[in-house]
C-alpha cells in the first residue's frame, strides 16, 4: 500500500482580497511574488522601521473611518431613501477627507521604504493601486452625486458607493491583516524555538541529525502553510503525500496565496515535487459581503464562539458566487448542525453545503 497523508491546513490571520488618491490616475500593479520569506524579521526595531508601523496602524484607522462613511452612504442609497442631496454630499466630503490624510501618509511611507522591513515595504507597494482605486471612486461617486442630484440614488451612484465602501474596507484588510501577521509570526518563532531546544539538547552529540529533521514531513509541510500570509478564515487549503511528492488542494480568496502556498511547499526540505489543484475564488463584492456577515452569524453565535479562541479557528467559509461551504473540524454533530443553519440564514446566500468534519 502507497503511504498517503491528507491533510487540511488551518488559518491564521483574514483573508484579504485583490484590489487596485484622489487626483491620481495611473497606478503600477506590483508583481505579486512570494511572501512568507519577506516575514524573516517579523517585528520592527530600528526607529524608522517604527515609524513606518506607526504609519499603517494610521492608514489603517482612517482607512476605518472612510469605511464607516461609505457604509453610511450605501445606506443612504436603500429603496425608499428620500436624503436630500446635501446629506450625501457631507458624507462623501469626510470619506474624502479620509483618503486624502492616507495619501498623505502613504507619501511618507514611500519616503521611508528603503528603510523599512521587507513585509513593510511589500504593504507599501501594495498600498498604492489599493489607494488609487478607492480614491477613483469616491471621485466617481462625487461626480455622479452632481450629475443626479435630481433622481437620487442612481445605480451608477449606488454602484461607486458600494464601491468606496468595498475599498475602504480591503485597504484596511490589506495593513491589518500583515500586522496581525508579523504578531503571529514572532510567537510561531518563538514556539518552534522552544519545541527544539529539547530535542537539541538530547542529541547535541549526534551533529549529524538536522534539527528539521525532528519533524515529519508532514508536520513540516503543515507549519509552513499555517505561516503564510494572507492565510485566512475564507480560504482552505489542504496536501497529499505520496513519497517525497505533494499535491495541493483547496479554495484560497488571495490570489496571491496560491503561488505563496506552493512556493512554500516547493522549499520544504524532502519535498520532490509539487502539483496543485488550489483553486482562487472569483473576487466578487456580493461574495465579500456574504463573507462578512458568514463569518459573524457563524462565529457569533454562543456555542461557536470558543472556536475563535483557538489560534487556528477551525470552522473555514468558503464562498463562491453566492455559494457557501463549510469545511474543517467541529467537535460535535450540534455545532456541526448550528454552523450549518446560521450560514444558511445569511442574506444573499444561495446554498450553504456543510462539509464540516466531527472530530477532536
Amino acid at each position: 500500500m502507497k503511504n498517503i497523508v491528507r491533510t487540511a491546513i488551518g488559518f491564521l490571520g483574514v483573508a484579504v482580497m485583490a484590489t487596485q488618491f484622489i487626483g491620481v490616475s495611473n497606478a503600477n500593479v506590483i508583481p505579486l511574488e512570494s511572501s512568507s520569506n519577506s516575514f524573516e524579521q517579523p517585528l520592527p526595531v530600528t526607529p524608522a522601521q517604527k515609524e513606518v508601523d506607526r504609519l499603517l496602524k494610521q492608514i489603517s484607522a482612517n482607512a476605518a473611518i472612510a469605511s464607516r462613511h461609505g457604509e453610511k452612504l450605501e445606506s443612504f442609497t436603500r429603496s425608499g431613501s428620500r436624503l436630500q442631496y446635501q446629506t450625501h454630499a457631507a458624507e462623501l466630503m469626510k470619506a474624502k477627507d479620509a483618503i486624502n490624510r492616507m495619501g498623505s501618509d502613504l507619501r511618507q511611507l514611500e519616503d521611508l521604504r528603503a528603510s523599512a522591513l521587507p513585509w513593510q515595504q511589500a504593504v507599501i507597494d501594495r498600498m498604492e493601486p489599493v489607494l488609487v482605486g478607492l480614491a477613483g471612486h469616491a471621485t466617481e461617486a462625487i461626480e455622479r452625486l452632481n450629475e443626479d442630484r435630481r433622481q437620487l440614488p442612481s445605480q451608477a451612484y449606488r454602484d461607486s458607493v458600494g464601491s468606496l465602501y468595498t475599498y475602504a474596507q480591503q485597504a484596511r484588510t490589506l495593513i491589518s491583516v500583515n500586522l496581525d501577521y508579523a504578531q503571529a509570526r514572532e510567537k510561531l518563532n518563538r514556539l518552534d524555538a522552544s519545541t527544539a531546544e529539547p530535542a537539541l539538547s538530547a542529541t547535541r552529540d549526534r551533529t549529524s541529525v538536522s534539527p528539521k529533521a525532528a519533524k515529519s514531513l508532514e508536520q513540516r509541510l503543515h507549519s509552513e502553510l499555517l505561516k503564510l500570509p494572507y492565510y485566512g478564515v475564507f480560504d482552505h487549503l489542504a496536501f497529499e503525500v505520496e513519497g517525497d511528492q505533494v499535491q495541493l488542494s483547496g479554495e484560497v480568496s488571495w490570489p496571491a496565496l496560491k503561488k505563496d502556498a506552493e512556493n512554500a511547499v516547493r522549499r520544504v526540505e524532502g519535498v520532490g515535487g509539487v502539483s496543485s489543484d488550489i483553486q482562487v475564488l472569483p473576487l466578487s463584492t456580493h461574495d465579500n459581503r456574504i463573507r462578512r456577515a458568514t463569518y459573524w452569524a457563524v462565529y457569533g453565535h454562543s456555542a461557536l464562539a470558543r472556536y475563535r479562541l483557538n489560534p487556528n479557528p477551525p470552522i473555514r467559509i468558503i464562498v463562491a458566487n453566492g455559494n457557501v461551504t463549510l469545511k474543517g473540524v467541529v467537535t460535535s454533530e450540534m455545532d456541526k448542525t448550528i454552523a450549518h443553519l446560521r450560514a444558511s440564514g445569511v442574506p444573499g446566500v444561495f446554498s450553504v453545503t456543510n462539509a464540516l468534519r466531527v472530530g477532536s
